[in-house]
């Protein structure tokens, strides 16, 4: 209840503040897509990097 209060006031100040609709929008899927980049490319790469190294380590 208290997430929806604070979603509810945050969507208010942005029409004070002349932000529009379309950009919140925006600003959302935008998060989004980094957001999908970061969990589902990033972390499975950089786990792969971190094996690799231990793996040099131990053979060398």
């Amino acid at each position: 209840m208290l997430s929806l209060i604070l979603a509810i006031l945050l969507i208010w100040l942005f029409f004070k503040l002349g932000i529009g609709l379309i950009k919140i929008f925006f600003f959302l899927i935008t998060a989004g897509l980094i957001f999908v980049f970061f969990a589902y490319l990033l972390v499975p790469f950089l786990v792969l990097l971190i094996i690799g190294g231990l793996a040099w380590a131990v053979i060398r």
